[in-house]
């Protein structure tokens, strides 16, 4: 009588059961590092539209004045285009009494906040000072 070799029906169908149920903590993972890349995408445009705010009002700040009116009010931006969904918040005030303001100069504190979608994914503070 000649033996076969190889596997049974049994078998197979077990291996695929092993496989399938090994497989589903493997596709929340897949799912859990999708949404991770959304939030880090999210907070990197964020971090750049605060840069990209703070590098202009330290231009207005050199070429025209420390008094200048973009200095001296509040801004609130609904980004467009490619940030679409993005407000960007620009509050100006007079810093805390401390070490920050030096004696004898003005100094004027700049926070800097980028939101989406109601979360807020970065934010800067600030101070220029005018001797």
């Amino acid at each position: 009588m000649n033996r076969q070799s190889g596997f049974t029906l049994i078998e197979m169908v077990l291996v695929i059961i092993i496989i399938a149920v090994a497989s589903v903590p493997l596709f929340s993972l897949f799912s859990r590092a999708a949404s991770s890349l959304l939030i880090n995408e999210k907070t990197q445009t964020a971090v750049q539209l605060v840069q990209e705010r703070a590098e202009y009002l330290l231009a207005i700040r050199r070429s025209q004045d420390f008094a200048a009116a973009e200095l001296s009010s509040d801004t609130s931006e609904v980004l467009g285009g490619n940030y679409s969904g993005y407000t960007r918040l620009t509050v100006i005030r007079q810093p805390p009494a401390g070490p920050g303001c030096p004696a004898g100069a003005t100094c004027k504190e700049l926070v800097i906040s980028v939101d989406e979608g109601g979360s807020t994914y970065a934010e800067t503070t600030l101070v220029l000072v005018n001797y």
